[in-house]
C-alpha cells in the first residue's frame, strides 16, 4: 500500500477501503481535469501530457530526504533522445519482476511505506514501488536515458493504489509493471493515472491531463 500524491494539505495514510474511497472522492475534485481513464479516452495521446504540480508521495518524499541520489538524474553525461529500445525495457521488466518476491514494507521492513530499490539477488523483496525503482536503476546502468523514465501512481478498484516505472520512447509512453510481465502503452492498463513524477526534475510531481 502507498500513500499517493495529494495536490493540497497533508497526506493521510490509506489504511481500509473506506479511506481510500474517502481520498479519492477528494482527489477527484482537486483533479479533475488531471485524472486520466485509459479505457474510456477515445483516440488518446501516445504520451501522459501533465498538468498541475501535486505533493509527490509521503513515502517518495522521505526517501528522497535519505537516499536523494534516487531523487536526481544526475550523473548523466548522456544525450537525452527518445529511444525505441523496446527489447531492453522487455528485459528489465521480465527479469525484476521474476527476480523479486513481491511483499509488503511492513513486513519486509517491520515499518510502512519505505520506498527502496528491490535488489534482485536471492532474497530480493519489496512492493510494487520498490519494483519500479529497481527497474528505473537497472535500466539507467544499462543506458537508458533517465529523462525518459519516471514512476507514475494509479487506481484500480481491486489492488488500490499502485507504482508502475514508465519509459517515454519512440512509441510512446510504456508501462513497466509488477503485475505484469509484458510492457503495455500507457493508455491501455487497467488504472485510473493518478500522477506522475517529472523526468527531467525527478523530485517533482505532476497531476495528468484527461485525453480529449
Amino acid at each position: 500500500m502507498i500513500t499517493a500524491p495529494l495536490p493540497i494539505g497533508r497526506l493521510p495514510a490509506l489504511r481500509s477501503t473506506g479511506a481510500i474511497g474517502r481520498w479519492l472522492a477528494g482527489l477527484a475534485v482537486a483533479l479533475s481535469a488531471s485524472l486520466a481513464t485509459p479505457a474510456s479516452a477515445s483516440r488518446p495521446d501516445l504520451y501522459i501530457a501533465l498538468a498541475q504540480p501535486i505533493t509527490p508521495p509521503r513515502g517518495f518524499a522521505v526517501m528522497c530526504e535519505t537516499r536523494p541520489d534516487l531523487c536526481t538524474n544526475a550523473p548523466w553525461a548522456g544525450e537525452t533522445q527518445i529511444t525505441d529500445d523496446l527489447r531492453l525495457l522487455d528485459q528489465v521488466n521480465r527479469t525484476v519482476n521474476h527476480h523479486v518476491r513481491q511483499q509488503s514494507d511492513l513486513r519486509a521492513y517491520g515499518r510502512a511505506e519505505l520506498w527502496t530499490p528491490s535488489g534482485r539477488g536471492r532474497r530480493a523483496v519489496g512492493d510494487c514501488e520498490d519494483i519500479a525503482l529497481e527497474k528505473r536503476l537497472e535500466l539507467i546502468r544499462a543506458g537508458f536515458p533517465p529523462d525518459n523514465l519516471f514512476l507514475a501512481v494509479g487506481y484500480a478498484r481491486r489492488i488500490g493504489l499502485h507504482v508502475v516505472l514508465v519509459a517515454r520512447t519512440g512509441s510512446g509512453d510504456l508501462v513497466l509493471d509488477s503485475r505484469a510481465e509484458g510492457i503495455r502503452m500507457w493508455r491501455d492498463v487497467p488504472y485510473s493515472w493518478i500522477g506522475v513524477q517529472s523526468g527531467q526534475d525527478p523530485a517533482r510531481w505532476f497531476g495528468i491531463q484527461r485525453s480529449s
